[in-house]
């Protein structure tokens, strides 16, 4: 196993690993569960460290530096303006009859 990456957050590491195990690769965590039980001893351990096998080490390190570089991120969509919506209100009079309706069939 080679350490391919180092982690101060338990979570962010889980799930970097979790990207990883869907792309093909096996990472384990090391420290993840100490972690987790205790955040105070993650210092102390080192960070969570982030492995994998010796013949997957490079195509991971390699997919883990693309992740970080942003290959997929989603690019934000712009808000649409006010008025391009359509108007999906309903209009008063049906409103205030459905309220009448379920007041009378409640009674």
């Amino acid at each position: 196993m080679i350490e391919i990456a180092r982690f101060a957050d338990v979570y962010e590491a889980e799930i970097v690993a979790s990207r990883l195990r869907a792309d093909g690769f096996t990472p384990t965590l090391g420290g993840a569960e100490h972690a987790k039980a205790d955040p105070l001893i993650l210092q102390a351990l080192g960070w969570i460290r982030l492995s994998v096998p010796d013949k997957e080490a490079a195509s991971a390190t390699a997919r883990l530096a693309a992740l970080r570089a942003g290959v997929e991120a989603i690019e934000e969509q712009p808000d649409p303006e006010p008025g391009s919506l359509p108007d999906r209100t309903l209009p008063a009079r049906v409103t205030l009859g459905a309220a009448l309706l379920a007041f009378l069939v409640g009674s």
